[in-house]
């Protein structure tokens, strides 16, 4: 172009070729047209030089921008190239420890990699019709050429592994790929991994989950009684749990043009209409042909990603769009699910729960016909937070299941007390209290501006209502303080810009003082300021540094613990029972302790139950609290132990006898942190590890507010209510703990029946339960054919038998571990020959059995007893 702007003339070969001004145009015999944007082709991919024969005369001619400005008219004489196709070589690897959800998910024999993106080349967003890539021989990496308009450079992609046959579609999550020029011949790309692939400036993550495995699929789309478009209103309601932080935007994002072809940037947005209980209602026209498909996607205008429907199968436009609910069947879904399945919950007494896991196989668990292995998980734990408390220092007991009613406004906590007592719940936990952040955000509650006073969620009258009622039900109110920093009032990079400039970082201190005024001001705040990030966040620079360099870290002095304490005696005064610690690890002990010490000698002894948040799988920051203070603690580890149970490549049996250190340094590993545990080789051989509580009363959970509302996962809790419900009901199951139910889980239609059942059945044990036996049974192995080589156990069933003081079952549950197989079970696991025979019923009362002294089951006439358990479910048992 600089050639043709000196008026010179040339002949060779175009390799590259960018033209922008608008005015400019190319003139080739009669045919003339605008040429903007870029044509390009790798040189060292372009074949010899073919010139064309005779060479192309061009003429190229500018508009002047100005009418003073005379007209360029310059010829050109070019040799061209025949055009070579653009081709990219794409190449992913599937880390199981990035994305164990695809690994686990692409060795099936039925399953494929695919590229899929917005164009047609690469299935406008449906995997179906999206390029396949091949599997590298001895190698988790995927690899394939896109030629053409699949290689488009600038267009956006992910990789899908796709299971046809199990209706399975796994997604990347985070940012989109970006296909890059040919000048890049080979593209190495990680599955799951954002970090590698983040293009700067992309909005929200385009994907089409039909189906997720193990869910059981919809049926199919009805057939359009007319091609013709139709407008209809959707409506549908948002959880506050899934808009998450910032500015949100609900989309109808589905197979059509006017829906985005799934394209979340392209679909039609709805308009927020109002509050609805703990969410949002959004509401909006939208025109389309009858029995297209689609779901609902939020997207977060500030991060730029999106949180899609996953727990449930595809909606058909003009078919139950009316009372939706965001991840959740309609009504008439749920009768005719119940309807498909009513025969399964006959046999699994399950009360007739609206959720059910489509069975692919059956398996039996008799020792006739099968082999298996137990593999008994200790659950006898001594160490009890707070057992050293005495006079008025000592600890309350625990409760055995609070609801977290999380970001919920005091009012809407109130309205629901008594149903919380009736599902049998014994504490709610509250967000925190104090006037905060402005703006309706969950996290801008645990960014406090002023804690004198009572405001956001409600206003003091309000927490003294809710807090009355609550002691009139026998429920205790448990309250969350934010003390360890304040509100962010700049970015970190901000703060750190400010570092060497006395004037910026005075401005700053100034902007702080007047956001936390008049009872606080810069000079309590921790200086010098320190980012503390990366390994300095579970390090011995914890305690001072300013989180990802913008917490407003407080200090510790006289005047910032009389504010604080003047908070806490506010919530007692109110009637709060209970005191959870926000991000304690990150505050000295010794500094806690004043707390703690306040708390217990403004209360009767035993009246007020503390616990602390402590993020971390490392055992030893635990105890620095648990010793010091008498408190309790969020137990990650244990979670983080189950979760690697369930997995399929190093779970199960081996899992177990490893034992809970190696899940937490295995977790904290991929954190980048690198823990220590002189026992560990020990503990991976032990027939008998360690019990992987950290202690009677821990904190217990499947999944919490930070494994949920955080970008990310904190080690490696991310997952959903379906992959989560198992695991509630285990925690619930045994006989200890405190177990902390999270609301979008309890509510969830693939979860929240579960996890009633389980709270029920903890509830009605609660007065006779003593201890927990917790086993896990798996089919042994078995040679393959060649007798090379032996697989290992399959896990299948975890059995948690409940029993009192003097030894006699009080409750059994079973729950089924796999993700495609109903089982059959004809006897309980014992290790020991139990004291008497137990007569057992269902939760509804549908099925009764005798439990033997060996732990057969068996019919009240003495003859053997089928107990049928659905995929990834569970069935409880209750002494009649």
């Amino acid at each position: 172009l600089a050639q043709v702007v000196a008026g010179s003339s040339c002949t060779g070969t175009v390799s590259y070729l960018h033209i922008t001004s608008s005015n400019l145009q190319l003139k080739a015999g009669q045919f003339v047209k605008p040429i903007i944007g870029h044509c390009q082709h790798q040189p060292s991919q372009l074949p010899p030089q073919l010139p064309l024969h005779p060479p192309i005369a061009l003429h190229c001619h500018r508009t002047p921008s100005h009418p003073s400005h005379p007209p360029v008219s310059l010829s050109l004489s070019l040799s061209l190239s025949p055009i070579v196709p653009m081709a990219v070589k794409l190449r992913v690897t599937i880390d199981a420890g990035l994305a164990a959800e695809a690994a686990a998910a692409v060795q099936a024999p039925e399953a494929t990699v695919r590229v899929c993106g917005g164009s047609p080349e690469l299935g406008n967003f449906d995997p179906k019709g999206s390029p396949i890539l091949k599997k590298v021989e001895g190698q988790d990496i995927w690899e394939g050429t896109l030629t053409g308009g699949a290689a488009k450079p600038g267009q956006e992609f992910k990789f899908v592994v796709l299971n046809l046959d199990k209706h399975q579609y796994v997604w990347e999550n985070g940012s989109m790929h970006i296909m890059p020029k040919p000048d890049e011949p080979v593209v190495t790309r990680t599955f799951n991994d954002a970090k590698a692939t983040k293009p700067s400036g992309t909005a929200a993550p385009a994907k089409k989950p039909a189906t997720q495995g193990g869910y059981t699929p919809g049926p199919a789309p009805p057939a359009a009684t007319s091609k013709e478009a139709v407008k209809k209103q959707l409506e549908v309601v948002v959880p506050s749990t899934v808009l998450g932080q910032g500015r949100a935007r609900v989309v109808v994002c589905g197979g059509a043009p006017e829906l985005g072809n799934w394209n979340p940037k392209q679909a039609p947005a709805l308009v927020e209409a109002g509050a609805a209980g703990t969410g949002k209602k959004f509401a909006g026209d939208v025109k389309t042909v009858p029995g297209t498909e689609y779901k609902y996607v939020v997207i977060n205008v500030e991060k730029g990603n999106a949180k899609w429907e996953q727990n449930r199968p595809n909606r058909h436009f003009g078919k139950d769009d009316t009372k939706q609910h965001f991840d959740q069947l309609g009504e008439g879904e749920q009768q005719q699910q119940q309807q498909q399945h009513h025969h399964h919950h006959h046999h699994h007494g399950g009360g007739g729960r609206g959720f059910h896991v489509e069975a692919k196989d059956k398996v039996t668990l008799d020792a006739a016909s099968q082999q298996f292995e137990d593999a008994w998980i200790p659950w006898s734990c001594e160490k009890v937070a707070g057992i050293q408390g005495s006079g008025s220092q000592s600890p309350s007991p625990a409760p055995r299941t609070i609801f977290h009613a999380f970001h919920w406004q005091f009012a809407d906590v109130e309205k629901k007390l008594e149903e919380f007592k009736a599902q049998g719940f014994d504490a709610v936990q509250i967000s925190p209290a104090q006037k905060s952040k402005s703006g309706g955000q969950w996290w801008a509650r645990y960014q406090p501006k002023d804690y004198t006073k009572i405001e956001g969620l409600g206003s003091t009258e309000d927490l003294q209502k809710l807090c009355k009622k609550a002691q009139e039900l026998g429920l205790m109110i448990i309250g969350d303080v934010v003390f360890n920093h304040m509100i962010v009032v700049a970015s970190g990079h901000e703060w750190g810009n400010a570092q060497g400039k006395p004037d910026e970082l005075a401005r700053l201190k100034q902007k702080l003082s007047q956001a936390v005024g008049p009872s606080l001001c810069a000079d309590d705040f921790q200086w010098p300021w320190f980012n503390m990030s990366g390994p300095h966040w579970d390090n011995d620079n914890r305690y001072e540094g300013w989180g990802n360099g913008e917490w407003s870290e407080l200090r510790h002095c006289k005047k910032v613990v009389d504010v604080h304490c003047q908070h806490l005696k506010t919530l007692l005064d109110a009637g709060v029972r209970g005191i959870r610690f926000d991000a304690v690890k990150h505050m000295r002990p010794a500094h806690v302790k004043e707390y703690v010490d306040f708390v217990r000698s403004n209360s009767q002894p035993g009246e007020v139950y503390l616990y602390g948040e402590v993020l971390s799988v490392q055992e030893k920051m635990h105890l620095e609290y648990m010793d010091s203070n008498e408190i309790a603690t969020t137990d990650f580890a244990l979670t983080v132990f189950f979760n690697r149970i369930f997995k399929e490549e190093g779970g199960g049996k081996e899992a177990v006898l490893r034992g809970v250190k190696s899940a937490a340094m295995a977790a904290a590993a991929k954190e980048g942190l690198d823990l220590k545990a002189t026992d560990l080789a020990e503990t991976e051989t032990a027939e008998a590890p360690s019990a992987p509580m950290l202690s009677a009363d821990s904190v217990r959970f499947a999944r919490n507010h930070d494994t949920v509302m955080n970008p990310g996962t904190f080690y490696g809790l991310g997952s959903n209510c379906l992959k989560a419900r198992v695991l509630w009901a285990l925690l619930l199951a045994v006989h200890d703990g405190t177990v902390l139910v999270f609301p979008e889980d309890f509510q969830d239609k693939s979860s929240g029946d579960l996890i009633r059942q389980a709270v029920n059945f903890r509830a009605k044990l609660a007065s006779k339960a003593a201890s927990s036996e917790v086993c896990l049974r798996s089919i042994s192995s078995t040679k393959k054919a060649d007798e090379s080589s032996e697989q290992k156990p399959k896990p299948m069933l975890l059995t948690v038998t409940v029993s009192n003081k003097e030894g006699h079952v009080e409750g059994v549950c079973l729950l089924n571990v796999t993700k495609t197989s109903e089982i059959t079970v004809h006897d309980v696991p014992v290790r020991k020959a139990l004291p008497g025979k137990t007569a057992l019923t269902s939760m509804d009362n549908s099925l009764e059995c005798v439990l033997t002294e060996t732990g057969s089951v068996v019919a009240a006439d003495g003859k053997p007893q089928d107990l049928k358990v659905a995929p990834w479910d569970a069935l409880f048992l209750i002494s009649r």
